[in-house]
């Protein structure tokens, strides 16, 4: 079962703050979770909701 999506929200804020505070790359900080395939897919939905440039930054490295 999915996460809710208050802590959804919570954890992707935490993961922009340790993303902004110099940590890794947005998709190692959400791994370091150990949460669900679900539920890392909706931390990122949430984190590239809020910062659209984060998911620019993916797919120029892929």
């Amino acid at each position: 079962m999915a996460m809710s999506m208050p802590k959804v929200r919570i954890i992707a804020n935490a993961c922009i703050t340790r993303y902004d505070s110099g940590e890794r790359s947005i998709e190692d900080i959400v791994g370091s979770y150990n949460m669900a395939s679900v539920d890392q897919e909706l931390v990122l939905a949430q984190i590239y909701a809020k910062r659209p440039e984060l998911g620019e930054l993916n797919t120029e490295q892929g």
